[in-house]
C-alpha cells in the first residue's frame, strides 16, 4: 500500500477546488435558512460528503443506526477535529451545538451560523439555561441534534470525560440519545492523527495537514440508543462515555490482532450484561440510515 503524501501540486489542486467548494457554501447560504428542513438535510448531507471526497477522506460504518424514524434525538459523540461535524453531517444531518467562539471563525463562522448552528458561552450558567430549553423543544419538534459533550478535542484514543450540563435537553423531551464512537486511520485501519486539531494548532494549518496526508477515512460505530425517560443526566453521561471509549478500544484490539485473526465487523453489544448501565439500552434492530 502505497503511504506517500501527496505532490505540492496535487495538494494545491486540492486545495484550489476546496476554496471554490466553500465559495459553493457560501452561494447556498443565501438561501439555505428559508428551505424546509427536509432540503436543507439534503444539501448538508450532499455538501459534506462533496467535502469529504475534495480531502480524499473515506468514510466507513459499523453497528446498527440507532435512530428510527423522524422523532428527534441527540447525537453524542468524542471529538477530535473540525471535520468531525462535516463526517457526521456526511451520514446524518444534524444540527449542531458549538462553543461560541466558532462563529467568530472567517468565513465558517459564519457558514455555521446561516446553518442553525447552535452557539452557547460555556462559562455562563444562565446562557446553558436558555440553550437547553431551546434545544428541548428542538427535540421535540423531531430536530436532531449533535453534541460532543468532552468540550474540546483530543487524539481520538479514547473518549474523554463527558459533561451532562447539555444532556439535558433529551430527557425532558423524551428523546433518544445516540452514542457515536468516532476514529480517524490509514486503509489499514491504523489510528491517523492527519485529522487530529488539538494544542496550539491553528484551523489554516490543520486544513493544510490534511492537504498534504494520504488518504484517510473516518470511522463511525454506532453503539445502541440510550433511553433518557426519567434518567439522571450524569448517569447517561456515563453511559455514552463508557459506550463510545469500550468501541474505541474494540476497534484498536482488532487492530492490534495478528491479521489472520482479525474480525471484518466490531461487536454490536459494547456493553456488557453486568454493566450499571446495561438497562438504559434500547434495543433496536439493525436499521442503517440512507
Amino acid at each position: 500500500m502505497d503511504e506517500r503524501s501527496p505532490s505540492l501540486p496535487v495538494s494545491l489542486f486540492r486545495g484550489g477546488r476546496l476554496a471554490m467548494h466553500l465559495f459553493y457554501a457560501v452561494l447556498l447560504a443565501i438561501f439555505y435558512p428559508h428551505l424546509n428542513q427536509t432540503k436543507r438535510r439534503r444539501i448538508l448531507k450532499t455538501w459534506s460528503r462533496q467535502l469529504l471526497d475534495i480531502l480524499d477522506i473515506g468514510i466507513r460504518t459499523e453497528g446498527p443506526w440507532s435512530a428510527r424514524g423522524e422523532g428527534g434525538y441527540l447525537i453524542v459523540a468524542n471529538h477530535v477535529s473540525w471535520l468531525d461535524i462535516f463526517v457526521l453531517n456526511a451520514i446524518y444531518p444534524a444540527r449542531f451545538i458549538a462553543k461560541a467562539e466558532v462563529r467568530n471563525w472567517p468565513l465558517i463562522g459564519w457558514l455555521c451560523k446561516r446553518a442553525n448552528t447552535i452557539f452557547i458561552e460555556r462559562a455562563m450558567r444562565q446562557d446553558a439555561a436558555s440553550i437547553n430549553q431551546r434545544v428541548s423543544l428542538l427535540l421535540e419538534q423531531g430536530v436532531c441534534i449533535g453534541l460532543f459533550p468532552e468540550g474540546t478535542t483530543t487524539d481520538g484514543r479514547q473518549a474523554g470525560h463527558f459533561h451532562s450540563a447539555l444532556i439535558q435537553p433529551a430527557i425532558d423531551a423524551g428523546a433518544m440519545l445516540c452514542p457515536l464512537a468516532l476514529r480517524y486511520q490509514n486503509k489499514n485501519g491504523k489510528q491517523n492523527q492527519a485529522a487530529a486539531f488539538t494544542g496550539e494548532m491553528t484551523l489554516p494549518q490543520s486544513i493544510w495537514r490534511i492537504l498534504r496526508s494520504p488518504r484517510f477515512d473516518a470511522l463511525l460505530v454506532f453503539t445502541s440508543a440510550l433511553a433518557t425517560a426519567g434518567e439522571n443526566r450524569r448517569v447517561l453521561a456515563r453511559a455514552a462515555q463508557e459506550a463510545i471509549s469500550q468501541s474505541l478500544q474494540n476497534v484498536a484490539a482488532v487492530q492490534q490482532q495478528p491479521e489472520q485473526e482479525a474480525s471484518p465487523a466490531i461487536p454490536q453489544t459494547l456493553l456488557s450484561a453486568q454493566s450499571t448501565y446495561g438497562p438504559l439500552l434500547i434495543p433496536l434492530p439493525d436499521q442503517s440510515p440512507r
